[in-house]
């Protein structure tokens, strides 16, 4: 696409930028459009001018979008959290986004964490942030979703003691959003059972200690927002709290380990304008796995 100059702006010109339609009626072209495009005062709204098509640009995300991940890309969906006690823990990763409405720009970055990890008697937490990318957009966001979207996933939840299982104590994995914060790993807890205010979760790992490979599934499109702030959307794996039972355990993870199997993150303006921003998947020898793991150790 080739912005319209700020001056000699010509109806071949515009009809050339407005890639929806092809027409030289000034009234088909502007409700076409993108509204605000590029620099330009377009509205879409009668009495249409050539003049609003100043600056005007057609492409919604620049060419340039989303931008590249420089840090911890190899933590993105390959974190785990373990916990020696008995106690539930959890591990995350979530797409942190910020949409600025003046500037019309949307910043993001992926946060991978844990909470509540201890491995002898010590605090084991990590987070691991990635760099921020910043995308100027065209034109005016009316609505914002998010999904994410996985290929080929292994779902595992267990749970249990010294020779048996209990499908009570099971991990489990969850997909969840937040329009107006960015979500880290202390958001949901209590497995899943509790979560901070305004987040929306759903449990993906299928029934309570079940196992399945292989697996295709998303979620969303969710709605984000569109004023100036901050939204959210990620994956969670989270255990039971087991007690002070010798031997008893949870856990839960989503690994994928298959060729073509992976994990990745889109976003979706005003119904049509799509960008997948971040697709991690398996590169044939590093399986990915974000985990949860609890249990009480033989320390006599």
């Amino acid at each position: 696409m080739a912005q319209i100059p700020q001056t000699n702006v010509s109806m071949a010109a515009i009809n050339t930028e407005v890639t929806s339609v092809n027409s030289h009626s000034l009234a088909t072209l502007s409700t076409n459009a993108q509204v605000g495009g590029g620099t330009s005062t377009l509205d879409g709204n009668a009495p249409h001018g050539m003049g609003e098509f100043r600056g005007y640009l057609d492409s919604f995300w620049p060419s340039s979008a989303p931008g590249s991940i420089t840090t911890n890309a190899t933590h993105i969906m390959d974190v785990r959290a373990i916990e020696e006690g008995g106690n539930d823990t959890t591990a995350a990763t979530n797409l942190h986004m910020t949409l600025n409405t003046t500037n019309k720009t949307l910043s993001w970055k992926f946060l991978s964490d844990t909470n509540n990890a201890v491995v002898d008697n010590a605090d084991d937490d990590v987070s691991y942030a990635t760099n921020t990318n910043t995308i100027s957009y065209n034109g005016t966001i009316t609505s914002l979703e998010a999904r994410v979207v996985w290929t080929g996933a292994d779902f595992a939840a267990y749970g249990g003691g010294s020779g048996f299982t209990s499908n009570s104590f099971a991990g489990r994995v969850w997909a969840a959003h937040s329009t107006f914060s960015h979500m880290d790993s202390t958001d949901i807890y209590n497995n899943g059972d509790s979560a901070s205010i305004g987040i929306s979760k759903t449990k993906i790992s299928g029934s309570d200690g079940s196992v399945s490979s292989n697996q295709n599934g998303s979620y969303g499109y969710k709605t984000m927002r569109t004023t100036t702030g901050n939204c959210s959307i990620g994956i969670f794996a989270t255990c039971e709290d087991v007690g002070n039972t010798t031997f008893n355990y949870s856990s839960a993870n989503i690994d994928f380990d298959g060729t073509g199997s992976g994990i990745y993150w889109q976003i979706r303006a005003n119904g049509t304008e799509i960008l997948t921003i971040y697709n991690a998947t398996y590169n044939g020898t590093d399986v990915l796995v974000l985990g949860a793991e609890t249990s009480v150790a033989d320390t006599s």
